[in-house]
């Protein structure tokens, strides 16, 4: 009886179901406006920023973002914690905060 309890990885990995591809990617304008904004207030230098959303099924919801602060080496810790306290906020007030992108 543990035989049959006991299978190798490759069969618990041939066995679970495969996503469907993503076929289709939707922004809210919103999320446009806000990145477009970010990008011309640091211009000409590079940004990063967050991108929060769903998958459902073979489509890529983009509903929400935020930017990161200027990177710096002396707050690069503080990126991460305000990554962390900006996602927390978001889930507070019940707004999607799955990361799908940056």
């Amino acid at each position: 009886m543990a035989n049959t309890m006991a299978r190798s990885f490759l069969q618990v990995a041939a066995a679970e179901e495969v996503a469907p591809p993503l076929r289709v990617v939707q922004i809210e304008g919103l999320v446009m406006l806000k990145i477009i904004k970010h990008c011309k207030e640091f211009s000409p230098a590079l940004v990063t920023g967050q991108l929060l959303g769903l998958d459902v099924g073979s489509v890529l919801e983009v509903t929400n973002c935020f930017p990161f602060p200027e990177e710096d080496e002396e707050i690069e810790a503080d990126g991460a914690n305000y990554q962390l306290e900006m996602m927390r906020c978001l889930r507070e007030v019940n707004v999607d905060n799955n990361t799908v992108g940056w």
